[in-house]
């Protein structure tokens, strides 16, 4: 059942979707599931947080800041010469790839050399690309000509910079996942120089990532005079449903985030994707002596031991925390900071919960009072209580200044 086994590679997931078809078999093509699921995430948080930022910024909750542009100007020809290279080269390079995939899929030519190579590609597709997007700029910039080129001041909201916020994001969220997941589990890092790549993208800590971003948030809003806690109201509810779409590719990829060993047998009624699973193709061939027979593919390991797939119950879980985010947001639209630390608290108990049911063998714990805690568990309780405290003192703060 195609959604039982592992696909390290959207490609891998194409190659199968079309049985195999050699036309289809384009796995030599590193787009990596966890990543592309990541990305997806982003977009969709980008989306809802915009969405939330135009809402509060149309109610005078959210300000902008004062700048001023250069409008009517013609484009010119260095321009259209950047724009005619870099389209070039890009689609050269894009559509080559279906002109040489016999020869890739089979392993006559690398991807690596392909790249390399100078020769190699579509000269045709080069040449269209190029001039369309030519077209596409000298038309665009053509549309807004003016006369003469003019000064103008104009506001840019919160709202205009989520190109920024995402590289905000994605740069710090990575920092952080990988920070404090060598806290907790340094020998993730023991081949770092030999393959950085993979390193720094396996095993991260989903609390590293959210509390490096939030404070790179906290100083974007601080530096652009945005309000800071109606600012983390937008973006919240998208945060945690982008962590839920990540966890599919955690899911997919098979990149060890799966649950403890299911040792029950399934009811009848329950599907079996979501009862348990052996991970078939796992990206980081877990149990190495225990293979796939007949398999031809790069990852053929799996799970001996078929487990709970905690990715897909941390999915649902934080999709239904979006939901009850986005039913809040307008209640307390006037009330600051009070969805923001519901978020907190809310994702606390998501945490603290599927650590109950993940395998974290070989993790670090921490001691407390003769109790062993993992790196997550602690953070989940500290992140509910301010989210606790911080409610409550928000709410008689809002009652008592008689704001609803």
């Amino acid at each position: 059942m195609i959604l039982l086994r592992c696909y390290p590679k959207i490609t891998d997931f194409i190659y199968e979707f079309f049985n195999h078809a050699l036309w289809a078999d384009y796995r030599f093509i590193p787009i990596f599931s966890y990543g592309f699921c990541v990305a997806t995430g982003f977009f969709v948080a980008s989306i809802l947080s915009v969405n939330e930022m135009r809402r509060r910024e149309a109610l005078g909750l959210l300000k902008g800041n004062e700048a001023e542009i250069t409008i009517g100007e013609a484009p010119n020809i260095s321009e259209l010469v950047i724009y005619f290279l870099i389209g070039f080269v890009v689609f050269f390079k894009l559509i080559g790839v279906f002109v040489y995939q016999p020869e890739m899929s089979a392993g006559i030519l690398s991807l690596k050399d392909y790249l390399k190579s100078f020769n190699l590609g579509s000269f045709v597709g080069g040449i269209i690309g190029a001039v369309s997007l030519c077209w596409y700029f000298y038309h665009s910039k053509n549309k807004e000509r003016l006369p003469a080129p003019q000064k103008k001041k104009i506001t840019l909201y919160p709202s205009d910079g989520i190109g920024d916020l995402v590289v905000i994001a994605a740069v710090l969220g990575v920092t952080g996942a990988n920070f404090f997941n060598y806290l907790e589990n340094p020998g993730d890092y023991a081949n770092f120089w030999q393959d950085p790549f993979s390193s720094m993208f396996s095993g991260l800590s989903v609390y590293g990532g959210l509390i490096f971003a939030g404070l790179g948030f906290g100083i974007y809003a601080y530096w652009k005079k945005f309000n800071i806690l109606h600012f983390f109201d937008s973006v919240a509810p998208g945060f945690i449903l982008a962590n839920g779409i990540g966890r599919i590719g955690c899911h997919v990829a098979g990149d060890g985030d799966w649950g403890l060993a299911n040792p029950y047998n399934k009811p009848s009624w329950f599907p079996q994707f979501l009862w348990s699973n052996n991970y078939a193709h796992n990206i980081i061939d877990a149990e190495p002596m225990t293979v796939l027979p007949n398999c031809m593919e790069e990852h053929c390991t799996y799970l001996s031991h078929a487990a709970y797939p905690t990715p897909l119950y941390e999915l649902l879980m934080c999709t239904f925390i979006f939901f009850i985010l986005w039913s809040l947001r307008k209640r307390y639209t006037y009330q600051p900071g009070i969805l923001f630390f519901i978020f907190m608290m809310l994702i606390g108990v998501q945490r603290y919960a599927i650590e109950q049911w993940r395998d974290v063998s070989g993790r670090d714990t921490y001691g407390f009072f003769g109790i062993q805690f993992r790196q997550s568990e602690i953070i989940s309780v500290i992140m509910f209580a301010i989210g606790a405290v911080t409610v409550v003192y928000l709410l008689r703060k809002y009652k008592a200044a008689g704001v609803k």
